[in-house]
């Protein structure tokens, strides 16, 4: 069992664990955070039929896109936060619920802006999920067993993800852009069904004082929202522009900083990555999101201009990377509870180096065989190593903090995403001529550089949750922000 570590109101983690770890609660928590993958990939399915509906521009409707990722990536530590401080099974819940009206609201939208609205609704809903989820599956589930329970959620995250645009695809033709909504309902129905049966009864209190730090929110927004902004205005002709926003989203980014270390209860606590393990995990997921969110992107496109492929081949081919990422989630979680966190973590990364440097040499092939195997040595890569290093940055803090520690862990996901399509916005600024394959053997020999860094990033993690006599003390290892006194352990 996990040692008793901190300040804590109610039962100790020992009795959590014996009420946390009935049959209902890995289900319960794969479910409800299946939802905002789902409906990340889903809607890309849905936007010409939203187009068509609303009279509205490509680029209009790229902003459901963009809009939920930056509510997801700012939303995840806000998630984490409200559950070290409100109680993560309440959280965890309210989210479900709010996720269910906000997909009823984009069902009934009148117009986009109203769709956006909503759709920035469903993903701070979503965004409640993940954190409080995995800080849950921390406390509850003993750590010989912990990576393979991530290993699982992994698998049920993974394949949610993969199986939006079929799912989407089905949805729309049977009932329309609006079906891809209302098929979030039911889901949220039993999500919230086994929440109430499976998740701890349990509320820990944390060591944090201190109003919500609404200022801190805003800025990591609107430094997001500036730097994001760049390659649609570089798209649009406005270099001038394009360099302003990034100028403003490196001030923002600034402020934001130093902000947040002067804060009494920071919504994004930087001095967890005081911590080498969690900064490790952190970079780790940042680098390979945006090696996969890139290839994601960019297969398809390769696929049709340079191949002349269809739609499905397409969604065959990215289907090795896929499923071997789901399929291998499990097996990495249990290598991880035998052998460490370490091991698996590299071992990943490694394999997908390789998948990264093969994929950049077969596309200047003539056979699609080897840009598949790529592919799917790149997703063994990402499934062998995913639950390791998510349980390593979760391991890695407090206890009472492993709320906010996982909202900073999702958030730098969605920003590897978020680099990802910046990336492949900048260097397609103009559309890949036909035939040529020069540019994807760029793109994909600059991801294998990314793809090195996380093997770096992967050799920081400990193989075992590190043990610390300070650990008493809820702010080892972290710098005290001078707003707030020391408390004796």
């Amino acid at each position: 069992m996990l040692k008793q570590d901190r300040v804590r109101v109610g039962p100790t983690i020992e009795a959590e664990a014996a009420v946390g770890t009935s049959a209902w609660l890995l289900p319960a928590i794969a479910l409800g955070t299946m939802l905002a993958p789902l409906n990340s990939t889903m809607i890309a399915i849905a936007l010409p039929e939203i187009q068509h509906a609303f009279d509205v521009s490509v680029t209009a409707t790229t902003w459901l896109v963009t809009i939920y990722l930056v509510a997801m990536a700012v939303g995840q530590p806000i998630g984490g936060w409200l559950g070290d401080a409100a109680g993560r099974r309440r959280v965890y819940l309210i989210g479900l619920a709010w996720f269910a009206v906000a997909s009823a609201g984009c069902a009934f939208a009148p117009s986009l802006p109203v769709l956006i609205l909503f759709r920035m609704q469903q993903a701070l809903a979503g965004a409640m999920s993940f954190p409080n989820g995995a800080a849950m599956v921390r406390e509850a589930v003993p750590e010989q067993r912990r990576a393979t329970a991530f290993g699982i959620i992994g698998v049920a995250t993974g394949l949610a993800a993969a199986s939006g645009p079929p799912l989407g695809g089905i949805l729309v033709h049977l009932g329309g852009w609006s079906a891809i909504f209302w098929a979030n309902v039911p889901v949220v129905g039993l999500s919230l069904l086994l929440g109430w049966l499976g998740l701890p009864r349990t509320w820990t209190a944390s060591v944090r004082t201190g109003r919500f730090d609404w200022t801190g929110s805003l800025l990591f927004a609107a430094a997001l929202s500036a730097v994001i902004a760049i390659p649609t205005l570089i798209k649009l002709g406005r270099p001038a522009l394009a360099i302003v926003a990034g100028a403003g989203g490196v001030l923002l980014g600034w402020w934001f900083a130093r902000w947040e270390l002067r804060a009494a209860a920071p919504v994004i606590d930087l001095r967890l990555f005081a911590r080498s393990q969690f900064a490790a995990s952190c970079a780790s997921i940042g680098l390979a999101n945006l090696v996969m969110y890139t290839t994601l992107l960019a297969l398809p496109l390769y696929l049709e201009q340079v191949r002349g492929e269809g739609v499905r081949v397409a969604g065959l081919t990215l289907a090795a990377m896929s499923a071997l990422t789901a399929l291998l989630g499990p097996f990495g979680g249990r290598w991880a509870d035998r052998s460490g966190r370490w091991l698996p973590a590299v071992a990943g990364a490694v394999c997908l180096v390789g998948g990264v440097l093969v994929l950049s040499l077969a596309v200047r092939g003539t056979s699609l065989l080897p840009v598949a195997g790529a592919l799917g040595l790149m997703g063994i890569g990402l499934g062998i190593a995913g639950a390791a290093v998510q349980t390593a940055a979760v391991e890695s803090v407090p206890a009472e903090r492993t709320g906010s520690a996982a909202g900073i862990y999702s958030t730098a996901r969605y920003m590897g995403s978020v680099a990802g399509s910046m990336a492949l916005a900048i260097v397609f600024v103009d559309p890949p001529s036909a035939g040529a394959a020069t540019p994807f053997v760029a793109l994909f020999a600059g991801l294998v550089i990314v793809a090195l860094l996380g093997v770096f990033a992967n050799s920081r993690i400990a193989t075992r949750e590190r043990s610390n006599p300070d650990d008493e003390h809820p702010n080892a290892g972290l710098k005290t922000p001078r707003s707030l006194p020391t408390k004796a352990g």
